[in-house]
């Protein structure tokens, strides 16, 4: 005989903390209701100076710095700062952004690429003299082994220019994202 009722299947679940059984915090609730995850993988870096983008060339943005600011961040160090690539060893969507800004008073090309492939792109054009900046934002599904993210440049100003790095301020160009689940 059945004891108990769908209805009476409710419960209360009273902890401030949710932890794996190796002891590692996986996520925390304060008192005011906020959860954290301190874990939960997630990134933002910049290139840590201007960078030289090639003439008509698709170029791999060297984001190298994770570190030199409380801004920049790895949780979880899946960001390579010597390939500048992100390859989260978590399955499952992220959420990407990117923005870069070239010193031209013409066009830039971003992209944000999977494996080598280009996922989210924008193109931004400036006519009145004033840098270019193309902001780039997606969903994307990343297998948690070997997929990989990068961000990349293009130009066809005619010569070598330069896209801001971390020392013209942070807001220039960043590439972020994070764990959606």
């Amino acid at each position: 005989e059945q004891w108990w009722k769908v209805g009476d299947i409710v419960s209360t679940l009273k902890v401030q903390t949710i932890q794996h059984t190796n002891g590692t915090s996986g996520m925390t609730i304060d008192s005011g209701g906020v959860v954290s995850q301190p874990t939960k993988p997630m990134f933002r870096v910049c290139p840590a100076g201007d960078k030289a983008i090639s003439n008509n060339t698709t170029t791999v943005i060297p984001f190298d710095d994770k570190s030199s600011s409380t801004e920049l961040f790895d949780v979880g160090g899946y960001f390579n700062t010597s390939t500048y690539r992100y390859i989260p060893l978590v399955a499952g969507y992220y959420s990407v952004h990117m923005s870069v800004l070239l010193e031209s008073a013409n066009y830039v090309i971003g992209a944000i690429s999977k494996n080598g492939v280009q996922q989210f792109i924008n193109r931004a054009w400036s006519e009145s003299g004033l840098f270019s900046t193309a902001q780039i934002s997606g969903v994307i599904h990343m297998n948690g082994s070997t997929d990989y993210l990068e961000g990349t440049a293009y130009h066809n100003v005619g010569s070598t220019q330069n896209i801001r790095g971390a020392d013209a301020g942070l807001g220039h160009s960043y590439f972020c994202g994070f764990f959606i689940g």
